[in-house]
């Protein structure tokens, strides 16, 4: 079987493995949001006692007041939990712009060039990996941070 010169499976399986590395990027990210789900079940019972514990008074004002007291702080270690996810998404895109400002000035000579757009492509492909294993060190760190902020809420 011969294959002409214009057959492109390297550039197949190219794209193939940037997308699987990205999956496994996203499936590595998805596996410590379900981690930290399950280590935030014990903060989040605390917040269910606590607020069950503020129904001890006939006095509505303070039983709500108190309900508020304990909701605020499970809203706290949320939104510090959502932060940490929330900077490594940032970090990531902020990446992936940075290689998009690099491409930008050749692209407007490229448009009419369909090897030209396809080595821009490949390029930014080629950047969008290196920002994906960049991030991927940043992970074990985050999740430690993740379980240093739950630990404190317990």
């Amino acid at each position: 079987l011969l294959l002409s010169e214009k057959t492109d499976f390297g550039g197949a399986w190219k794209q193939l493995t940037i997308m699987a590395e990205v999956q496994r990027f996203k499936e590595q990210v998805e596996d410590l949001q379900t981690r930290v789900q399950k280590e935030m079940l014990p903060v989040e019972k605390k917040m269910a006692k606590c607020a069950l514990d503020c129904y001890t008074s006939d006095d509505f004002n303070a039983v709500h007041r108190c309900v508020e007291g304990c909701q605020q702080n499970m809203q706290q270690v949320a939104k510090r939990v959502s932060g940490e996810f929330e900077s490594l998404q940032s970090s990531v895109q902020a990446c992936q712009q940075s290689w998009i400002k690099r491409l930008e000035p050749r692209m407007e000579t490229a448009r009419s060039d369909p090897q030209a757009m396809q080595a821009l492509q490949n390029e930014f492909e080629d950047g969008a990996r290196r920002c994906v294993k960049d991030a991927e060190p940043m992970l074990p760190d985050m999740e430690a941070r993740i379980r240093n902020i739950l630990r404190q809420s317990r």
